[in-house]
């Protein structure tokens, strides 16, 4: 009897977790279709109040986080590169500077890092902003008003954080690479226009696009997770640290699933 009674419980507690799945993939695929709906419409651009959110977004997403972004180029993005140019001399094939550059620090390191970094910067403050306007029903208000929240909360963050991903992945590419020539040159490993020649070898325009696409993308993508964490802290603000926890998790998912997804197709 206690058997059973255990399997029951496991039973409803997987219920339970696959219903709270599909529930919060719902309201997520609804939040993409309503915010994307504000964009595509343009009614934003000529409304001050909202325009003024998406400038001062823009400045604390993008133009705060610059220096962090450039300090995190001078030291991952050089290693990188560095230890590439080292390793393809070693076995005597400098071809594979470029291939290697473009296929890890391009593809793979330079999205991930910049998503990486707004996640921690300024994702928190997203859940932290719309679970608070939640508890003290700002956002009752502000429909009450006419107001639209998707246009006017929701849409300013997710331009941001798309905007500035894209922007600041390719700020810590350029960075890495002309840094990390530099010190191959200073360390006399590599002279420095040769190691750009091999760079430019290695380079194909998909290469490029795959960079931009993933730091426009998945910036987007993870902020669209954090507004939805912070619209369901409901009217308890103690909820918002545990929405917090659960929507770096869920964009942490998100974000490597479209990363293996995307591997998959690409070499498709």
């Amino acid at each position: 009897m206690g058997f059973i009674q255990r399997q029951n419980e496991r039973a409803d507690d997987v219920g339970a977790w696959v219903l709270n799945m599909g529930l919060g993939i719902w309201r997520f695929l609804q939040l993409l279709l309503w915010t994307s709906r504000a964009l595509i419409r343009m009614r934003w651009l000529s409304r001050p109040a909202v325009t003024n959110v998406v400038i001062r977004q823009l400045y604390f997403t993008g133009v705060q986080s610059l220096v962090w972004v450039t300090l995190m180029a001078l030291v991952t993005g050089v290693l990188a590169v560095y230890n590439i140019a080292v390793f393809a001399r070693s076995v005597q094939d400098l071809s594979l500077i470029g291939s290697l550059i473009n296929t890890l620090l391009v593809q793979e390191i330079a999205p991930m890092v910049v998503m990486l970094f707004l996640l921690v910067r300024s994702g928190v403050a997203v859940v932290t902003e719309v679970g608070h306007m939640q508890a003290r029903g700002e956002d009752v208000f502000l429909h009450s008003l006419g107001i639209s929240l998707f246009e006017y909360i929701y849409l300013p963050r997710v331009l941001a954080f798309a905007l500035c991903g894209l922007i600041l992945t390719f700020i810590f590419v350029v960075i890495s690479i002309w840094m990390g020539g530099l010190l191959l040159s200073w360390m006399y490993v590599l002279n420095f226009s040769e190691f750009l020649v091999e760079v430019q070898r290695g380079t194909e325009f998909k290469e490029v696009v795959a960079m931009f696409l993933k730091g426009l993308i998945y910036p987007s993508l993870s902020c669209m997770v954090l507004i939805d964490q912070g619209r369901c802290v409901g009217s308890d603000p103690n909820q918002i640290p545990v929405r917090v926890s659960s929507g770096v998790m869920g964009v942490m998912m998100l974000v490597l699933s479209l990363d293996v997804a995307w591997v998959l197709l690409w070499r498709l």
